[in-house]
């Protein structure tokens, strides 16, 4: 009995694993290079506070005449620094990732999808964030899209993680 069952869950676990890349969606027509990679060892405290001229003949607004930003990690990070090319009709396929992502989009366009597939069309000079969110990018245009991802991750973890179509995702074709 007991052979079997250490026979058994290998299967059984082997099994799951199957289902969920099967579930997963493909990507393609995406190439990308890593520019840079680096890494801190301890944890990040950053903050930066700038005054900002108030606009022409308006009066000064206090707060509203600053831009703010805080930044922290509680680890080893590591950054990441891509840059990516969609060609025409390639996606992503639906994924996530287990970090923090800041891109600018160079040329091209891309349909940027989240989770219940409303769509977020990004073009040359804008420019997004990312989180742990589930997400498809689509290039349906007739050139490359091209965009910068600087990722700001855990030590150790990946940069992608795929998975399943959300059920809207078929209705839209996205899947």
């Amino acid at each position: 009995m007991f052979s079997h069952s250490r026979m058994l869950i290998p299967g059984v676990l082997a099994l799951v694993f199957a289902g969920v890349i099967v579930r997963a969606t493909p990507t393609v027509g995406q190439i990308f290079s890593i520019l840079s990679t680096g890494n801190i060892s301890d944890e990040t405290v950053v903050h930066s506070r700038v005054p900002l001229p108030p606009a022409a003949g308006a009066a000064s607004d206090g707060d509203a005449d600053e831009w703010i930003a805080h930044f922290y990690t509680n680890g080893p990070t590591t950054f990441q620094v891509l840059d990516v090319t969609l060609a025409p009709g390639g996606h992503t396929g639906w994924h996530s990732h287990p970090a923090i992502l800041l891109s600018s989009m160079i040329s091209g366009s891309i349909e940027w999808y989240d989770v219940h597939c409303n769509k977020h069309v990004y073009n040359p000079g804008d420019s997004w964030t990312e989180n742990t969110a589930i997400h498809d990018v689509q290039n349906v245009g007739t050139t490359n899209a091209r965009f910068m991802i600087t990722y700001v991750i855990a030590k150790g973890q990946p940069r992608r993680v795929d998975q399943p179509a959300p059920a809207c995702a078929a209705a839209l074709g996205l899947d």
